[in-house]
């Protein structure tokens, strides 16, 4: 119980910061055609924006991130996040919108690259990282999950532009609970701390490793998500039994996630990274061999939402180890994971979709996951190599 509360606070942080930025996300293009009037191809750029601006804005967070600084910026952060929110009813045109999306991109950068690494520099109740990290995960889970529903049904019981209002409280509330059940962690400088980008250079292959994780993770989720329907489609399953893979997925990855934090605070999950990327892999890869039965199906589907839930605390778990106690090192550690998960989002889809037009999609879902995993041991290999080395 002790415990409990300690690390309650905190989750329910990262709770609020995710369940409000993906309630948003969910209303934005509604909003946009009803009271922005504008077409598709305008609210494509816009939300683009978002994902663009935080993108760029996550290496530069890193490097000036310490932990003295990390509580300022969360709270710098979800400032920007509530005036994004609190602004938008008021914004008129395409341009004004995606600055205001732009702008919700870089507080969310700037917040949640503090906010993980706040939570290893100084994980709450004693636990270990891979527990910490599974709790966090299992708190993402729960913020992405509720947020359609919450944000629906506020939206429909106020109106769009009160819920916006609403939702701009998120973030600072969030900002500020973990701020007061955080002790402020001051350290005085050290001369010899390497700069940024010298640290950069100097990150341990594990980090990579983590970072390349992150990358597989998201490009699987969103290689499924844009040519899995089409495949199926034509393979004559219907659109329930596609929605209902998705969701099966879904709640494989969210599940595993939250029971992932006392699992890891039992077991050591530095053996478990590689098995996990493999079962993802091959779970993918099997896919067309089955697309006409969806009974089939069901426990692949199954397989990459554990694989994705699992991963997303064994990766990052692994590459914070890897930089120990170092408080620079935490704030490019949690920018450059966020950043592979967002890559992983953009760049996949461009590559799956130029080899599914090159070759077919069965071929792509069959090809892009074994480079990935091959990918993944060209630097998980020598990392292990090195940490053996170490000890």
């Amino acid at each position: 119980m002790t415990r409990f509360r300690a690390l309650a606070p905190v989750y329910v942080s990262v709770f609020l910061f995710v369940a409000g930025n993906s309630a948003l996300t969910v209303l934005i293009p509604v909003y946009l055609t009803r009271h922005g009037h504008l077409s598709t191809a305008a609210i494509g750029l816009v939300i683009g924006a978002f994902g663009l601006s935080s993108l760029v804005a996550r290496l530069p967070v890193g490097m000036a991130y310490t932990a003295a600084r990390g509580n300022a910026f969360l709270v710098a952060g979800a400032l920007l996040n509530a005036a994004a929110f609190a602004l938008l009813p008021v914004a008129h045109g395409a341009v004004m919108f995606a600055v205001l999306m732009a702008v919700n991109g870089i507080g969310w950068s700037i917040a949640t690259t503090a906010q993980l690494a706040l939570l290893v520099a100084r994980p709450p109740g004693g636990v270990s990282t891979a527990a910490a990290m599974g709790w966090f995960s299992g708190a993402t889970g729960l913020g992405n999950m509720a947020a359609g529903v919450v944000g629906g049904v506020i939206a429909d019981t106020i109106g769009l532009t009160s819920t916006f209002y609403v939702l701009a409280v998120t973030p600072v509330f969030g900002a500020l609970l973990m701020v007061r059940t955080s002790r402020v962690l001051e350290r005085p400088p050290k001369d010899a701390a390497p700069r940024s980008w010298s640290l950069l250079l100097r990150m341990p292959l594990a980090v990579w490793a983590g970072v390349l994780v992150m990358f597989f993770i998201n490009g699987l989720n969103a290689l499924q998500n844009t040519f899995y329907p089409v495949l199926a489609v034509a393979a004559g399953l219907s659109l329930t039994q596609i929605g209902a893979a998705s969701s099966l997925r879904s709640w494989a990855s969210s599940s595993s996630r939250f029971g992932s934090g006392p699992l890891f605070q039992r077991f050591d999950p530095k053996n478990l990274t590689l098995p996990l990327v493999a079962l993802g892999t091959l779970a993918t890869c099997a896919i067309p061999s089955v697309i006409g039965s969806f009974v089939l199906q069901i426990p692949l589907f199954l397989f990459t939402g554990l694989s994705r839930g699992l991963l997303r605390v064994t990766g990052s778990a692994d590459a914070f180890e890897a930089v120990g106690d170092d408080d620079r090192g935490h704030g490019l550690t949690s920018a450059l994971l966020y950043g592979g998960l967002d890559l992983g989002k953009i760049v996949l889809p461009v590559v799956g979709g130029f080899v599914a037009h090159t070759w077919s999609i069965a071929t792509m879902f069959r090809a892009v996951p074994v480079g990935l995993l091959l990918l993944y041991l060209a630097l998980a290999v020598p990392a292990r190599r090195a940490e053996i080395k170490a000890v």
